[in-house]
């Protein structure tokens, strides 16, 4: 799923920008009123996920760590449409840190191919009075209509907070084989892509039948590996990972896809 939607945002991007000898991100790349995501480290290993809205020239966003699914306020601005300066903040608003970016024009990972404008995100972080700097490098994952206050709005969730407990607990259970969490948190009758076929299945009874076949090492790792907190989202779901898990409105898993 991933890969479709980073197709999709590479066509939207490179479309709605003027060629020019010099690629560039600019705000009307970057619609106001989406959430952009972007996936990546901060140091060597840490794993980050970062969230910006923009409105009126201006960025807000939330980014989190990985090992911690605890927000943190980040606010900011681009400059000349490439580099990009965002603070930090506090509960009470303080500048904490300092991320001192750039839309990269060339992956300097060499993972993404060709000129960029918005796809990568790649500089330095900094916490405020001290050092060393810790090197950044993000890629969006996704990009959909939302505000940072109601994120799932679009697929008409009422409580975000439900949504990021139940993917957690979702993940978690199929991390730790605790099969009969997992299968208590379907919503039935559920599809499941597997290959190339489709099966439907319509109990827990029978989810557990065929575990092994649905939930394969592969499977499982991908599930582990993912985000469960500010995902994409459409009117259709909520998206996990590279689109693995569905969540539905209620937050129960609507569709798997293995």
């Amino acid at each position: 799923m991933t890969n479709i939607v980073w197709a999709w945002l590479a066509g939207v991007l490179l479309a709605a920008a003027p060629h020019s000898a010099t690629a560039a991100c600019t705000a009307k790349e970057l619609t106001p009123g989406w959430l952009w995501s972007y996936n990546g480290t901060l140091g060597e290993k840490d794993q980050i996920r970062l969230t910006l809205a923009l409105a009126q020239g201006e960025f807000t966003g939330v980014y989190y760590h990985a090992a911690e699914l605890k927000d943190i306020r980040i606010r900011g601005k681009a400059l000349d449409g490439k580099r990009l300066e965002l603070d930090e903040l506090d509960g009470n608003g303080k500048v904490t840190a300092h991320f001192d970016a750039e839309f990269a024009e060339h992956d300097p990972r060499g993972q993404f191919p060709g000129a960029l404008r918005c796809q990568i995100i790649s500089g330095w972080w900094q916490r405020t009075g001290t050092a060393p700097k810790q090197p950044v490098y993000l890629s969006l994952e996704s990009g959909n209509a939302g505000t940072l206050t109601h994120l799932y709005e679009a697929a008409g969730v009422q409580d975000d907070s439900l949504i990021h407990r139940t993917a957690f607990r979702f993940q978690e259970a199929v991390s730790k084989g605790d099969r009969s969490a997992v299968a208590s948190m379907i919503d039935y009758p559920i599809r499941i892509h597997l290959a190339a076929s489709v099966r439907v299945i319509h109990s827990s009874q029978e989810l557990l039948a065929q575990y092994d076949a649905v939930f394969t090492p592969a499977y499982r790792k991908a599930i582990a590996a993912a985000f469960p907190r500010n995902m994409f989202v459409n009117d259709r779901g909520i998206m996990l990972g590279r689109g693995e898990v569905w969540f539905g409105p209620a937050g129960r898993v609507i569709m798997l896809n293995n």
